[in-house]
């Protein structure tokens, strides 16, 4: 992994559709079903960066979630077309900090975002531990990255990178 070269722009999915099973009561999306696509669709971009299935696999180490601060801002009804896009906010030896933008496809519009706040875990002892070196230092390179492009419109940052 270490020899690999990894972009510092803001991988964003390949297009979503609202599925008729994520539609409740009220006709609209459910709010599980937003942080069902946060969890699903986040994992699969944190391989763009080295860190999502094959890390997990190669070195038994992942990250588990600890907080998460969801703001829901548009609704979406069966049909509609998403994309996901996944930046790093924060990250220090063993914390990341990241906010998922979940985005209408015809025209922008903002529907959810997520910030989510992830410890780094060693699955065979199920303790947290610091990150390698070459991660820590990746991490730290796409925030400085991620940092340049503006946050959404309104948004207010909810969590923080630090031990509680």
């Amino acid at each position: 992994m270490s020899g690999q070269v990894f972009s510092t722009d803001i991988p964003v999915s390949e297009p979503l559709r609202v599925a008729e099973d994520w539609i409740d009561l009220y006709g609209h999306m459910n709010m599980v079903r937003y942080v069902g696509v946060f969890d699903d669709v986040g994992y699969r971009l944190l391989d763009r960066w080295g860190l999502g299935e094959s890390y997990t696999h190669e070195t038994k180490h992942g990250l588990f979630v600890v907080d998460v601060a969801v703001n829901y801002r548009k609704e979406m009804t069966v049909g509609t077309m998403l994309t996901l896009s996944l930046r790093v906010l924060e990250a220090d030896g063993k914390r990341l900090l990241s906010l998922m933008e979940l985005r209408r496809t015809d025209d922008g519009t903002l529907a959810a975002t997520m910030e989510q706040l992830s410890i780094h875990v060693d699955l065979t002892t199920r303790r947290v531990v610091p990150f390698p070196e070459p991660v820590v230092l990746r991490l730290r390179a796409l925030a400085e990255a991620h940092a340049r492009t503006p946050l959404p419109a309104g948004h207010k940052r909810r969590l923080e990178c630090r031990a509680p």
